[in-house]
Protein backbone atom coordinates (compact mmCIF):
# COMPACT_ATOMS: atom_id res chain seq x y z
CA UNK A 1 0.00 0.00 0.00
CA UNK A 2 1.79 3.21 -1.22
CA UNK A 3 0.09 6.94 -0.80
CA UNK A 4 1.74 9.63 -2.27
CA UNK A 5 1.51 13.75 -2.48
CA UNK A 6 1.97 15.61 -5.22
CA UNK A 7 2.11 19.35 -3.08
CA UNK A 8 2.92 22.32 -4.37
CA UNK A 9 5.77 24.61 -3.13
CA UNK A 10 5.73 25.42 0.29
CA UNK A 11 7.67 26.93 2.24
CA UNK A 12 9.14 23.69 4.44
CA UNK A 13 8.99 20.07 3.61
CA UNK A 14 5.51 19.78 6.00
CA UNK A 15 4.18 23.05 5.10
CA UNK A 16 3.41 23.39 8.91
CA UNK A 17 5.84 26.31 9.87
CA UNK A 18 5.78 30.16 9.88
CA UNK A 19 3.47 32.77 11.45
CA UNK A 20 0.42 31.06 10.15
CA UNK A 21 -0.03 27.51 9.78
CA UNK A 22 -2.20 25.77 7.70
CA UNK A 23 -5.10 23.74 9.26
CA UNK A 24 -5.31 21.52 6.22
CA UNK A 25 -1.80 20.79 6.57
CA UNK A 26 -1.64 19.78 10.19
CA UNK A 27 -4.93 17.92 9.77
CA UNK A 28 -3.48 15.68 6.83
CA UNK A 29 0.13 15.14 9.14
CA UNK A 30 -2.13 13.80 11.85
CA UNK A 31 -3.59 11.41 9.33
CA UNK A 32 -0.44 10.34 8.03
CA UNK A 33 0.62 9.38 11.18
CA UNK A 34 -2.51 7.41 12.02
CA UNK A 35 -2.14 5.46 9.39
CA UNK A 36 1.42 4.87 9.68
CA UNK A 37 0.54 3.48 13.14
CA UNK A 38 -2.48 1.44 11.77
CA UNK A 39 -1.48 -0.16 8.77
CA UNK A 40 1.34 -2.03 9.26
CA UNK A 41 3.84 -1.37 6.15
CA UNK A 42 2.23 1.37 4.76
CA UNK A 43 4.10 3.85 2.29
CA UNK A 44 3.35 7.45 2.91
CA UNK A 45 5.42 9.66 0.81
CA UNK A 46 5.33 13.83 0.21
CA UNK A 47 6.82 15.27 -3.06
CA UNK A 48 7.38 19.23 -3.93
CA UNK A 49 7.26 20.50 -6.94
CA UNK A 50 9.95 22.15 -6.91
CA UNK A 51 12.38 19.84 -4.37
CA UNK A 52 11.26 16.98 -6.17
CA UNK A 53 10.22 17.89 -9.72
CA UNK A 54 11.52 14.29 -11.09
CA UNK A 55 9.07 12.56 -8.85
CA UNK A 56 6.40 14.02 -11.21
CA UNK A 57 7.46 13.28 -13.86
CA UNK A 58 7.59 9.31 -13.05
CA UNK A 59 4.19 9.29 -12.54
CA UNK A 60 2.17 9.95 -15.72
CA UNK A 61 -1.02 10.28 -14.94
CA UNK A 62 0.62 13.14 -12.44
CA UNK A 63 2.66 14.74 -14.83
CA UNK A 64 -0.07 14.73 -17.84
CA UNK A 65 -2.80 16.65 -15.11
CA UNK A 66 0.21 19.07 -13.91
CA UNK A 67 1.00 19.67 -17.90
CA UNK A 68 -2.87 20.28 -18.80
CA UNK A 69 -4.12 22.52 -15.87
CA UNK A 70 -0.77 23.90 -14.37
CA UNK A 71 0.23 24.16 -10.81
CA UNK A 72 -3.70 24.42 -9.68
CA UNK A 73 -4.44 20.90 -9.94
CA UNK A 74 -1.73 20.73 -6.90
CA UNK A 75 -1.99 18.97 -4.31
CA UNK A 76 -2.41 15.64 -6.48
CA UNK A 77 -3.20 12.40 -4.04
CA UNK A 78 -2.74 8.83 -5.30
CA UNK A 79 -2.82 5.57 -4.19
CA UNK A 80 -0.98 2.50 -5.02
CA UNK A 81 0.15 4.95 -8.40
CA UNK A 82 -4.31 5.75 -9.26
CA UNK A 83 -5.00 9.43 -8.75
CA UNK A 84 -7.54 9.76 -6.22
CA UNK A 85 -8.07 13.62 -5.47
CA UNK A 86 -7.18 16.55 -7.26
CA UNK A 87 -7.23 19.91 -6.00
CA UNK A 88 -7.24 19.38 -2.21
CA UNK A 89 -6.04 16.53 0.21
CA UNK A 90 -8.04 13.87 1.01
CA UNK A 91 -9.96 12.84 4.50
CA UNK A 92 -8.74 10.17 6.26
CA UNK A 93 -11.90 8.20 5.75
CA UNK A 94 -11.32 9.13 1.90
CA UNK A 95 -7.73 7.49 1.95
CA UNK A 96 -8.67 4.51 3.86
CA UNK A 97 -11.69 4.04 1.17
CA UNK A 98 -8.96 4.11 -1.45
CA UNK A 99 -6.80 1.93 -0.28
CA UNK A 100 -10.19 -0.66 0.79
CA UNK A 101 -9.99 -0.91 4.36
CA UNK A 102 -12.71 -0.16 6.91
CA UNK A 103 -13.85 3.13 7.94
CA UNK A 104 -11.18 4.60 10.82
CA UNK A 105 -13.10 4.67 14.46
CA UNK A 106 -11.93 8.26 15.13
Amino acid sequence: MKIEFFEPAMCCSTGVCGPSVDEKLVKLMENIEYLKRKYEGIQIERYMVTQQPMKFKENEKVYKLVKDNGRKVLPITTVNGEVIKTRGYPTLEEMEKSLGVEKSGN
